[in-house]
């Protein structure tokens, strides 16, 4: 936890932050309300609730619950590495070598990933402690064989998909996994009706938006785009911090099958292969899915595959264990320490999430002369964010009144123009609302990707010094790291627009 509260509050809030916080102020109704046809399930959401009512919505509280979920995960991770290096049906006797546990949650801790996910308030720290959680009783009710163990394990698992879509694919890769060599028993049908059991009283009651928002996706695609072919290799890369980490890894994962085939008289090995197939099936199995073909769903990005990050980690620490250059000791821990080492080289402590909202305002404010000039911000989910930090006390009034997200952004634009702070949801909206007139403007963009409706927008506002002014630029730079997972020239751009 230490290591990850370095700079937990330094970096603005991202606008997913703000808007994870702006519905967790609602009552639990109303969380639910609003979320039920979104991206998200409210798990998340309702635990920020609970948690802001003690600790407040200031960067550092928000964030302290991420980053207490992702210290859980790591213990988690140990857990884990210890449960299936131990091949032994004693549960009580499981974690002899502590040293596959050990290792993946270093590399766990060593990940920049790992931190940009411990200083966000979003959902996914919930969800991979969910998921390793769900993974360590998977395990012992398949070693018990008790009943309650898999109704236990089920329940557990409905709270992942609680907490995200996405957790399915965790389940997914538990339940191939352990009907590939038991489906003819009937005992094994028997215990997957308990686990279905535990499923359905914990999210069964959920499915119908899960399915809604899976034929949402289906019919009229995703936000995502689709992923290119060699998205697996950076996305590894942003995981593993530096890309001689990335391919030293690559090069342990095309060994380890060879590895865990000649040692499959070893009782552990199930288990280890277990854990692998959990970070194969829905790393790549995203990934297909994801590729431009007539069937394709696009879902890979980095954020959305960072459930298989803890598995990811006990993978490669499985790899580095079997690498045959065991000769002593003390070559084990030299190849642990060349891994680490690798990775970092590329550490970051505060890793950049393309926000600035505060340092934008800030710097906006320092530069103009003219303090009651409008400000036109894009996108408009930017929103959010913008509120918080300009009108904290209105953000705080959220929509009491109204229990469905319709007019969400119509509230927000409203709050929002109390701070003389505008949203162009049309391209006739800067005529409409009177900006085309005013002598000075200023514009906002946050996010080095520009749609459609941003571009149109730019192209209005550079018209606006045909007839005489000027218009000047100013970006708020990242900076660029030899070794960074990641390289923007900019997390925000604001126009100065004078007109004569």
């Amino acid at each position: 936890m230490g290591i990850n509260l370095i700079g937990i509050d330094l970096l603005s809030l991202t606008s997913d932050e703000c808007f994870s916080i702006y519905h967790a102020q609602m009552s639990p109704r109303l969380i639910y309300l609003h979320l039920s046809t979104g991206n998200n399930p409210p798990l998340h959401e309702w635990i920020l609730h609970y948690w802001m009512l003690c600790f407040g919505d200031g960067a550092f509280a928000v964030r302290f619950l991420s980053l207490l979920f992702s210290s859980l995960t790591t213990a988690l991770i140990f857990v884990l590495g210890k449960q299936i290096s131990d091949g032994s049906n004693n549960l009580n006797e499981t974690g002899k070598n502590v040293s596959l546990g050990m290792i993946a949650a270093m590399l766990f801790l060593a990940s920049n990933y790992t931190t940009f996910l411990a200083h966000e308030a979003r959902t996914y720290n919930l969800t991979l402690f969910l998921g390793v959680l769900s993974t360590i009783l998977f395990v012992r009710a398949i070693r018990s064989g008790k009943m309650k163990h898999f109704l236990v394990y089920g329940l557990i698992g409905g709270l992942l998909c609680l907490s995200h879509f996405f957790g399915i694919w965790i389940l997914l890769a538990h339940g191939s996994f352990w009907l590939s060599g038991n489906w003819r028993n009937p005992k094994t049908w028997k215990k997957m009706g308990w686990t279905i059991l535990g499923f359905g009283i914990a999210f069964g009651w959920y499915i119908p938006n899960l399915w809604y928002r899976f034929v949402d996706s289906a019919s009229q695609g995703t936000w995502v785009n689709p992923a290119p072919w060699d998205a697996p290799y950076l996305t590894l890369w942003k995981y593993l911090n530096t890309p001689i980490a990335t391919l030293s890894a690559i090069s342990l994962f095309i060994y380890l099958p060879f590895s865990l085939f000649k040692n499959k008289s070893n009782p552990s090995i199930r288990y280890q292969c277990l854990v692998c197939w959990i970070f194969a099936l829905p790393f790549f199995g995203q990934w297909l899915l994801s590729l431009d073909h007539p069937f394709s769903i696009p879902m890979f990005t980095e954020r959305y595959a960072s459930i298989t990050l803890p598995f990811l980690c006990l993978t490669l620490s499985i790899s580095i264990l079997t690498l045959p250059i065991s000769l002593s000791k003390h070559i084990s821990a030299l190849k642990t320490i060349t891994i680490l080492t690798l990775m970092m080289l590329g550490r970051s402590f505060t890793p950049a999430n393309q926000a600035s909202a505060k340092e934008a305002l800030h710097a906006i404010n320092a530069s103009r002369n003219n303090k009651s000039a409008p400000i036109i911000i894009e996108p408009y989910h930017a929103a959010f964010q913008v509120l918080y930090y300009a009108d904290h006390h209105r953000f705080k009034q959220y929509q009491f009144k109204q229990p469905q997200p319709k007019g969400i952004y119509d509230h927000l634009a409203s709050q929002l123009s109390h701070s003389n702070i505008w949203i162009l949801k049309t391209a006739k909206s800067l005529d409409s609302l009177g900006l085309s007139r005013d002598s000075q403007l200023i514009y906002l963009r946050f996010g080095t990707v520009k749609s459609a409706h941003t571009i149109h927008i730019e192209k209005q506002l550079e018209k606006l010094t045909n007839t005489g002014g000027s218009m000047k630029g100013s970006t708020i730079q990242i900076p660029k790291r030899l070794w960074g997972t990641t390289e923007i020239s900019s997390e925000a751009e604001f126009w100065l627009i004078e007109r004569k």
